[in-house]
């Protein structure tokens, strides 16, 4: 089955998908400042990138929160 063809069908599905989506795009920013973070050449481009993973999972967190549960089980 088409998963754009499925959505067509269930468009409660649709919501789903969204969630999950912004969830994973979330934690792909998250894992991209670590990996710089630690692939960094001084303290202060460490420093600068831990506060912008620490920025992304604070605004994942509100984000799960605000959620339904679908949402929470996806984080």
């Amino acid at each position: 089955r088409r998963p754009d063809l499925l959505l067509e069908l269930r468009p409660e599905g649709a919501m789903f998908h969204l969630e999950t989506f912004v969830v994973r795009g979330h934690r792909k920013m998250i894992d991209h400042y670590r990996w710089l973070r630690d692939t960094a050449r001084s303290e202060e481009e460490r420093e600068r990138f831990q506060r912008r993973m620490m920025k992304e999972c604070e605004a994942l967190k509100r984000y799960t929160e605000q959620q339904p549960r679908s949402a929470q089980r996806a984080a």
